[in-house]
């Protein structure tokens, strides 16, 4: 009914209405241009937003081109190049260190640090280099939309901590990996640690403990510091992130008895790569 009184307006009013609502628009686009050169905090809320405008819509454009052969190892790949173009336009530059421990094609549990949630594009950048991988979620990032179902159509495990049955699917997960050359992704931090102290938190085990019951390597791959970004500040400015990959950690020395000294080992690997990169940074 609304359209129907619309469109019965004469002519000249009707193009009046419609100028008006393209200058507002205008008028919008460019006070949202001015404010992100001018305001951080403006500038931080649009990157953001961008970013998870857009993976939301890029989910939901690849999912139709997944169903056909869901869960396929080409799937992940495919998107994570579509995903790197999104990510050009956030000015940050990433560069893989160590990318030839990327290309072994047997399969590993890859360890990353966890800083923001940005954390997904270095994602983005390695995963076509490991081709055949599985991101390791936790089950409630299944239902974010479409990105929750492209996720799962590209190969990512969504585990429910909670559940009495979580420890034999990790275990079956590692074994199903093995077999297949698989790459698991795994934040062993569990959290978001955005501290600006170049320390890692502690470990979780779960990782490790499907690592040993696999009998997979460790591959420790470390980002550095986001020292462009401050959450707390609302600061999102221009940077460069390197993604260093270390030699695998084998764990054939190790067992159950000893997986704490796996885990230390690890992540104490991990942390001074961490210092290292930023203090190369600085020089």
């Amino acid at each position: 009914h609304f359209y129907k009184r619309l469109l019965s307006l004469p002519k000249s009013l009707l193009l009046a209405v419609t100028m008006s609502i393209w200058l507002w628009v205008l008028v919008l686009v460019l006070g949202l241009a001015l404010l992100y050169h001018t305001s951080t905090k403006v500038n931080f809320i649009l990157k953001f937003a961008y970013l998870y405008c857009s993976y939301m819509a890029v989910s939901a454009l690849i999912i139709p081109f997944c169903l056909p052969r869901p869960r396929h190892p080409r799937n992940g790949a495919m998107s994570a190049r579509l995903l790197q173009y999104v990510n050009r336009l956030v000015p940050i530059t990433f560069t893989i260190v160590g990318a030839e421990h990327l290309k072994d094609p047997t399969a590993a549990v890859l360890v990353l640090n966890h800083q923001s949630g940005i954390d997904l594009m270095a994602v983005m950048e390695i995963w076509p280099v490991l081709e055949k991988a599985a991101p390791i979620a936790k089950k409630e990032l299944k239902y974010a939309g479409p990105f929750g179902l492209a996720c799962w159509l590209c190969g990512a495990v969504f585990i429910d901590r909670k559940s009495q049955t979580s420890h034999e699917d990790m275990n079956k997960l590692g074994t199903d990996a093995k077999a297949s050359g698989t790459k698991l992704i795994v934040f062993p931090e569990g959290t978001r640690n955005g501290s600006k102290g170049l320390k890692l938190l502690p470990f979780k085990k779960g990782a490790f403990h499907v690592a040993l019951d696999a009998k997979l390597p460790i591959l420790p791959v470390v980002i550095s510091e986001y020292d462009f970004l401050d959450t707390s500040r609302m600061s999102f400015q221009p940077g460069n992130v390197t993604i260093k990959v270390l030699p695998r950690i084998e764990t054939s020395e190790y067992s159950k008895e000893t997986m704490d000294s796996l885990v230390s080992h690890t992540r104490d690997t991990m942390e001074r790569e961490l210092q290292s990169l930023a203090k190369t940074k600085t020089d």
